[in-house]
């Protein structure tokens, strides 16, 4: 189990991304791959995705062990992926051996030894594989991942205006237990322990729809950060052959536009989680808004969605999702 204790001013310093992080999903992605203990929305993605990986994305895969465990320098921040992959081919090389060394075999491979002693060869390797595993791997289901992840944090969102920080806690997911200071999270068995104290720093909780497991990435150069899985809702995992009362109602498009508004989004990041272009989607978004079920709110050029009161009804049903069990506990290495 991981045991993350809380400060009061840690309370006021929870946080979720916006958006995905770049790094944070292709790194999730391969880890899924990878893993064959996960629930069966992760198995439909990994059916889809596994075939569009190609050997040239083999350097992303190599950090990660089988076990799931991955260095902390392979999920850099960065505003977007290039900035992203920039800041992980530019890690010193003192950082990748700190972290890598340790999980190694005294026998690597040519490309492994070059990234433990900073070759530009293995860097550019590296970066490359992530851009086309992004590209190629994670780009064609984007659509549903951000669909996930969005109604993840509108759940997240309603629990805060209920209840506070204290409802968000206690309902990120069945095997995470918070009593005041302490956020436990529980595995299949709780004979390893791991106690991090926040201390001041905060917490970022991530919820991804591609782990079964919480992850904790607790770096000193950065604020940690709880991966948990998303709760699998029955909209993400619907078969589209089957019978849809709100796709029937509004039309198949404007209804995946409608239940990609669970949480609040721009015009990009909305034809981005839906698939279609930004002049499409401003079309379904003004005939959403034009029957009362979206409000769009303009500031500097740019127009922020949200549902209104009179659509959550139709999206209760979709929203209460049960998630799985979770198989153990994974720690940083």
């Amino acid at each position: 189990m991981i045991r993350i204790h809380f400060t009061a001013a840690d309370r006021g310093r929870v946080t979720f991304p916006a958006e995905p992080h770049p790094l944070w999903e292709a790194t999730l992605a391969a880890r899924a791959l990878s893993d064959r203990t996960v629930w069966p929305a992760v198995r439909r993605w990994r059916r889809t995705a596994a075939p569009r990986v190609q050997g040239s994305m083999r350097p992303l895969f190599k950090l990660i062990s089988p076990n799931g465990l991955f260095p902390g320098f392979l999920i850099a921040e960065g505003e977007g992926l290039e900035a992203a992959v920039e800041a992980l081919t530019e890690t010193p090389a003192d950082v990748i051996r700190d972290q890598l060394e340790p999980w190694l075999p005294p026998d690597i491979d040519r490309y492994m030894r070059g990234l433990l002693d900073g070759r530009a060869g293995s860097r550019r390797a590296l970066g490359t594989a992530v851009r086309e595993f992004h590209q190629e791997v994670l780009v064609p289901s984007s659509g549903e991942l951000y669909q996930r992840y969005g109604a993840e944090l509108g759940i997240r969102s309603r629990a805060v205006l209920h209840g506070g920080v204290d409802a968000l806690l206690s309902s990120l997911h069945p095997d995470v237990e918070w009593c005041d200071p302490v956020l436990t999270t529980h595995g299949v068995s709780d004979d390893w322990v791991d106690d991090v104290h926040l201390e001041g720093r905060g917490l970022e909780l991530y919820p991804s729809p591609l782990v079964t497991n919480c992850l904790l990435l607790d770096a000193s150069d950065r604020r940690p950060v709880l991966v948990y899985p998303c709760a699998d809702l029955p909209a993400a995992d619907q078969d589209p052959t089957t019978a849809d009362a709100l796709a029937d109602l509004l039309g198949r498009t404007r209804a995946a536009v409608l239940r990609s508004l669970t949480y609040p989004a721009t015009t990009t990041q909305l034809s981005r989680r839906v698939g279609i272009s930004p002049a499409s989607t401003s079309e379904h978004t003004r005939v959403l808004r034009a029957a009362g079920l979206i409000t769009t709110h303009r500031t500097q050029g740019t127009a922020l969605h949200a549902l209104t009161p009179t659509a959550h009804p139709l999206l209760t049903g979709e929203s209460r999702g049960i998630p799985g069990q979770i198989p153990k506990s994974v720690p940083n290495p």
